[in-house]
Formats: C-alpha cells, structure tokens, sequence
C-alpha cells in the first residue's frame, strides 16, 4: 500500500515537472509580441477595469462561500453566473480589440 503510494506520487510529480517545462518552453503569446500593440492593450484596460474590479470581488467572495461550514449552495450558483457573465463581456472587448485571452488572464 505504502508502495503503492509513493510510485503514485512519483507519477504525479514527474507528470507535473513535465507540464511545467513544456509550458516554459512555449513562452507566453504576450512575450511572443501577440500583444505588442501598447496603446490597444491600454484601452482595453480601461475599458475593462470596472468589469476586472467587480469580478475580483465576485470571485473572492466565492471563496469566502466555499470556506464556510454552512455551504449555500445557491449562492454559490449565482456567483459562478455572475462570473461568468463578467469574463465574458471582458473577452467580448477583448475580440473587438483582437487581444488574446493570454494577454489578459
């Protein structure tokens, strides 16, 4: 049993070093210049920064809910909506910019 579990974590942890190296070795679009265009990145920042702001407070309230003993279920449901409804209209801005979603994740 206890074998068993040490070959398991081994698999996990190689399987995750690999991940990991096969990321680095991509490189990210934004260091790739997809996102080179400053001025079109920086609209879309301030046209999205009231969008980021209420989805960071959505998501950290999310885990807040997650947290706790009495779970509501429901709430939770309408957070994820919420948030959903919210990156969603920020990649609807970043289409009309032509902004990879890398560029702003």
């Amino acid at each position: 049993m206890k074998k068993n579990m040490v070959v398991g974590i081994a698999m996990v942890m190689g399987m995750l070093s690999f991940s990991a190296a096969s990321a680095l070795a991509a490189g990210s679009c934004c260091s790739e210049g997809k996102c080179s265009d400053e001025q079109v990145v920086q609209q879309f920042t301030r046209e999205t920064a009231g969008l980021a702001g209420t989805l960071k407070a959505k998501d950290i309230e999310l885990r807040q809910l997650y947290g706790y003993d009495g779970f509501d279920l429901g709430k939770a449901n309408d957070l994820e909506t919420e948030i959903k409804v919210l990156k969603d209209k920020i990649n609807l801005v970043a289409e009309k910019y032509a902004i990879s979603s890398c560029c702003f994740v």
